[in-house]
């Protein structure tokens, strides 16, 4: 058993109240999933900045760097991580069912 599934079982051991326990599980997944969500508004914030500031989509500027069309500003560097980001966490997010528009 790993370091967190032992928390876990202990939280469940010590708790006199299942119901309490579930409840105090929910929240701090509930905390989890609204930092991850933050962090992703935060990169689609960038994302955003990028496209308006050169007039493409993200799709568009992640096609056309990596055809070598651009070339190597450091923008476009910026911009691919950034996009790499969002892909990352919202795949996470996906992947746990929990992911808004």
């Amino acid at each position: 058993m790993n370091a967190i599934a032992e928390k876990v079982h202990l939280i469940e051991q010590l708790s006199a109240n299942p119901a309490a326990t579930n409840l105090l599980l929910d929240k701090v997944i509930e905390c989890l999933v609204n930092h991850d969500r933050r962090k992703l508004d935060g990169f689609r914030e960038k994302l955003t900045a990028f496209e308006r500031q050169y007039g493409m989509s993200t799709a568009d500027f992640l096609r056309r760097f990596d055809s070598g069309e651009l070339g190597d500003a450091p923008d476009w560097f910026d911009w691919d991580g950034y996009a790499a980001l969002a892909a990352s966490l919202e795949s996470k997010l996906q992947g746990v069912g929990v992911l808004r528009g």
